[in-house]
């Protein structure tokens, strides 16, 4: 496999979009780095996140299907973006990147 991802073309303080995979910079807690390739990525949604629904969540999962990069700014933001991937377990990426638009028009581009 050649590497296309020298340069990314996204980058934030937690995360970093290639043209082939996303690097989360603090997968979890602040540390813990992690790629995801777009491949395995099957859809991408926006979700809102209120107080019940991920937005407390720093970082984890409280169960084996969803996965929360760490980022201590979520309870401020109101929307994460879904990443649904054919991963057996934590088959969905919840990020909040910090230019929400971008990214989501990003990766709709290359997935």
């Amino acid at each position: 496999m050649n590497n296309m991802s020298k340069s990314p073309i996204y980058n934030d303080k937690h995360i970093q979009i290639f043209e082939d995979k996303i690097r989360f910079k603090s997968w979890a807690l602040p540390w813990g780095k992690k790629d995801v390739m777009l491949s395995h990525i099957r859809k991408i949604s926006e979700k809102d996140i209120g107080l019940f629904s991920g937005r407390l969540r720093i970082s984890g999962s409280n169960n084996f299907r969803d996965w929360f990069h760490f980022d201590a700014a979520r309870p401020t933001k109101k929307k994460a973006i879904v990443l649904e991937t054919d991963f057996k377990i934590y088959k969905r990426l919840w990020i909040t990147p910090e230019k929400h638009v971008s990214v989501l028009n990003i990766l709709k581009k290359l997935v």
